[in-house]
């Protein structure tokens, strides 16, 4: 960290690139609310409309690690600001959409921006903090990771229901513009540029047509547009892309992913299980909403209420959870958080059609504190274990991992509860069988238990590791 950076501007530029990810990965999930009232609007039918969701999300995944690696040759401040200020301009552009193209090139607008917000913050945090007051910092940045995938629901809903869909766009606006000029003002370049590098762009087409053809494959399946045997093919295509990638960057002199980043197991390993908690995160709030309202007959405000337990503790937790990290390191915590996570998942599980309000509260609040106790040491660790000039790479391939564990626990928990519950996903708003709902929901919710076995296993083998490397053994 630079020592002449004050402390005040430490924290102005945690609460910058925090607003700055809240609002990105808000916009990943706000507009599912408006879906079913933006094709009478637009005069587009439903089956296409999925694509302003798509589009959004399959830039942003493309564009992570290119944004990583350009600021590490030109440097973070000036790409992360101009990214905030391309976020609003796509926001402003959605809000004034009035047909379906038009509204689909505006969420890749902004889908640009958001990359470079997402790619940078952690990098930006990371190289601002010293390593004492790290996990603290990302702590922080992951509480909005989680609580902007998880409120896109019920706030998407309070503001198309008030101010119809153009809301949720025109909201991004002022704060976008707001926080482009303050990253100008108050955020310090941390790292030098290194701007006599050559440009790695062999890896970026290897990279891009992995990224299409094993995303299309998740969304598409996800969607329902293609059955799932498709998948296949499209793992199979986005596997012999990736070995284009791997060889193209093992021999190019400024790859755009430095392969010896995964030599280290810190990294390596804090992403994997960084992979699968995210999959969980997902997966797991897919039918808790349809469970409260159809089998508990709860109404949606008091669903609400319930479901906003999840976030809330993950945003107690997470902060305290760095804090710790930052005293005690990241081991017993990204263990004992795992741990927790699994337990949770293996309980809720075993849900019924009469279970009481305080077991599904008690049970999202264990949740939600499990995986925050998991994330914030995680994500300290993996920013730790490279060196500054690599930061910003690290930052994109860590937001990479979790796009891909995000979309990878839908498409899973859908094609999961599909094939186990005999529901076609689709139809769940028309009323279904309760008995093969809960049946679902229990194949599923297992499967994220197990997930959450097998990010504790990396996280025991990562832990282990490190303590026989330190004891000199």
């Amino acid at each position: 960290m630079n020592p002449e950076i004050s402390n005040t501007r430490k924290w102005i530029t945690l609460g910058i690139t925090s607003i700055a990810t809240f609002m990105g990965t808000l916009n990943s999930t706000i507009v599912n609310v408006a879906l079913p009232v933006m094709p009478k609007e637009l005069k587009v039918p439903i089956s296409i409309i999925q694509w302003v969701v798509s589009s959004y999300l399959l830039t942003t995944v493309l564009l992570l690690l290119v944004w990583g690696k350009i600021s590490d040759i030109y440097g973070k401040k000036y790409i992360f600001a101009m990214g905030t200020l391309v976020f609003a301009l796509g926001s402003a552009l959605c809000g004034f959409s009035h047909t379906l193209v038009m509204l689909t090139v505006a969420r890749i607008i902004q889908a640009v921006g958001t990359s470079a917000m997402f790619s940078l913050s952690m990098a930006i945090v990371s190289g601002v903090f010293p390593v004492n007051e790290r996990g603290k910092a990302l702590g922080v940045v992951c509480t909005m990771v989680a609580i902007g995938t998880i409120a896109g629901s019920s706030l998407g809903g309070i503001l198309v229901s008030a101010f119809g869909w153009p809301s949720i766009f025109m909201v991004n606006v002022p704060i976008g513009i707001v926080g482009s000029i303050l990253s100008f003002i108050f955020i310090p370049e941390v790292c030098e540029r290194q701007e006599n590098k050559p440009f790695d762009r062999k890896g970026v087409i290897f990279f891009s047509l992995m990224i299409v053809s094993l995303f299309m494959g998740l969304l598409l399946a996800q969607q329902g547009v293609l059955p799932a045997i498709y998948l296949v093919g499209a793992i199979i295509i986005a596997t012999v892309c990736l070995i284009m990638f791997v060889k193209v960057e093992a021999r190019v002199k400024n790859p755009l992913l430095n392969l010896d980043l995964f030599r280290e197991k810190e990294f390596s390993f804090g992403l994997i299980s960084a992979y699968f908690s995210f999959i969980i995160l997902n997966s797991t709030m897919l039918f808790i909403p349809f469970y409260l309202q159809d089998i508990l007959k709860f109404s949606t405000l008091k669903s609400g209420l319930i479901l906003a337990v999840y976030p809330i503790s993950m945003g107690i937790i997470a902060p305290i959870s760095g804090w710790l990290s930052d005293r005690i390191t990241h081991r017993p915590l990204t263990v004992l958080g795992m741990a927790v996570t699994a337990v949770a998942m293996i309980l809720l599980s075993m849900l019924g059609q009469k279970s009481l309000t305080s077991e599904v509260v008690i049970l999202l609040a264990v949740l939600g504190s499990g995986l925050a106790i998991f994330q914030s040491p995680n994500n300290a660790r993996v920013m730790g274990s490279v060196s500054q000039n690599k930061l910003g790479i690290a930052s994109g391939t860590n937001a990479l991992f979790r796009y891909i564990g995000l979309v990878s626990g839908s498409t899973f928990s859908m094609m999961i509860f599909s094939f186990s519950s005999k529901i076609n996903i689709s139809k769940l708003a028309g009323g279904f069988s309760e008995r093969l709902f809960m049946h679902g929901i229990f194949i599923v919710y297992l499967f994220d238990a197990a997930c959450a076995v097998t990010s504790l296993a990396f996280s025991l083998i990562r832990t282990e590791r490190a303590a026989t490397l330190e004891n000199g053994i």
